[in-house]
């Protein structure tokens, strides 16, 4: 049996495969180059930081400062494949900044407002993406992007980044920090649910589902209820909440108007090692209690037989290829809407090495708007 302190060193070398200090770097996008501009808006409560390749730091603001991006995706890349921009950029291969720029809240409304206007009435959809633990502000620009790309999303992304310090040894300062977040969170909810979007769908990953089911709780407390009427739909990728905890915020959504969805995994071993700092409480995230989640009238999505390039099994959601294929097709939406109370739906699609890609959509005895 392993002591504490080696399960903890143990952990901390399998977290380390999410770790990667990228930078804001731009680069030239030759017209050959076939590369696809992918637009990002954000919200953050970083402090700035000196370096401007940063652009901002792990640092707490009592602040939300906003921005955009324009980033180029390379071209010929299966979905979930990835890289940084390194100092030899090429837009073929790697991501890049191609334009940036600081806005006011109020600028960055009248942008995503345009960008909605130019799709048609039903279809002007906004998505919201919250990022997880160790993950620094570059890191989550890129993976918006690409998250924006390989889902297939036509209208507006905004990411809302949290101060992560980007340091595995920081777990517990940054779940601090994803709690501090609460409140920029509920500002920048209440700010974009008064788009012209007829749809918004907020995705969260890891960590940061706490400050999102945490951010909804507030503003059931605080009496915006229009705020949460505006959401169509809350997916939390992984998420690494405490079960109990999770039961007492899922009061915050009326669950006959906003679909809550959550992926899951039983090989997730980045929540794994977090059950085992919790002193062995089940995170949600960890595919363990489907059951109980169904009985919230939670819709759960079991990717633990999914193949992943993520090899400790944490970012499935963003890097296998045949989930991605599916969402960006529909069909994993759509077979949910149309399925039956209590109903298990077998998601399938062959890799490339010839074997199934399974997930398993467990739907809630309830189901959205039934009674």
């Amino acid at each position: 049996m392993m002591n504490r302190r080696q399960m903890v060193l143990t952990g901390t070398a399998v977290l380390a495969g999410c770790a990667a200090d990228p930078r804001l770097l731009g680069g030239p996008l030759p017209t050959e180059s076939g590369a696809v501009l992918r637009p990002v808006f954000v919200a953050t409560n970083r402090k700035p930081s000196a370096d401007p390749e940063q652009g901002f730091a792990g640092l707490r603001s009592d602040m939300l400062s906003f921005a955009s991006y324009d980033i180029s995706v390379p071209p010929d890349r299966r979905p979930g494949e990835f890289a940084f921009p390194r100092e030899n950029r090429d837009a073929r291969t790697q991501f890049l900044v191609q334009r940036q720029e600081a806005l006011e809240a109020h600028g960055m409304m009248a942008r995503i407002n345009a960008d909605l206007r130019r799709l048609p009435r039903g279809k002007r959809a906004l998505s919201i993406f919250v990022h997880g633990y160790n993950v620094s502000y570059p890191a989550a620009v890129f993976r918006t992007a690409q998250i924006s790309e390989d889902f297939g999303l036509e209208g507006p992304i905004v990411l809302f980044s949290w101060p992560a310090t980007g340091k595995l040894t920081h777990y517990v300062h940054d779940r601090d920090s994803a709690l501090f977040s609460r409140g920029a969170f509920v500002e920048m909810l209440t700010m974009l649910t008064r788009s012209e979007a007829d749809s918004t769908m907020i995705l969260a990953h890891s960590m940061g589902t706490l400050t999102t089911m945490d951010g909804l709780a507030a503003l059931s407390l605080m009496g915006r209820q229009h705020a949460l009427d505006r959401l169509d739909a809350v997916v939390l990728a992984q998420p690494d909440i405490d079960v109990d905890v999770f039961r007492s915020q899922v009061g915050a959504l009326d669950l006959d108007r906003t679909a809550l969805v959550v992926f899951g995994s039983r090989r997730d071993r980045a929540l794994r090692v977090s059950t085992f700092i919790a002193g062995r409480h089940p995170r949600v995230g960890s595919a363990g209690n489907i059951e109980d989640l169904r009985q919230m009238g939670v819709i759960v999505v079991d990717l633990s037989n999914v193949e992943s390039t993520d090899r400790i099994g944490h970012t499935a959601f963003q890097t296998s290829p045949e989930l991605l294929a599916i969402i960006r097709s529909g069909e994993l939406a759509e077979r949910i809407v149309q399925g039956a109370p209590g109903q298990d739906i077998l998601m399938q699609g062959a890799t490339l090495t010839g074997n199934a890609a399974m997930a398993i959509a467990y739907l809630p005895y309830v189901l959205v708007g039934d009674g």
